[in-house]
């Protein structure tokens, strides 16, 4: 689903607006979930760097299942471009 500019604007001030709230009426709940995301996150990436069967001359695709890996988790980056 392709969403325009001012929806993905819309989203992006909404999703702020709630974690302002959580962080305020909700403080460690919002701390704990975050914290659990993220080690989840490190380990799936700690688990790609750490994979035998890729050799050196695959360092190319570690990076690509990372990125994978950012993109599956909500986690955005600059290194590739999914357009």
């Amino acid at each position: 689903m392709e969403f325009s500019i001012q929806d993905e604007l819309y989203a992006r001030a909404i999703g702020w607006e709630v974690l302002n709230y959580l962080r305020r009426e909700h403080p460690g709940e919002v701390a704990q979930k975050i914290e659990g995301d993220a080690l989840c996150v490190l380990e799936k990436i700690q688990m790609i760097l750490n994979d035998d069967d890729l050799d050196d001359s695959d360092c190319f695709e570690r990076i690509e299942l990372i990125v994978k890996t950012f993109y599956a988790n909500g986690l955005s980056t600059n290194r590739h471009d999914w357009g």
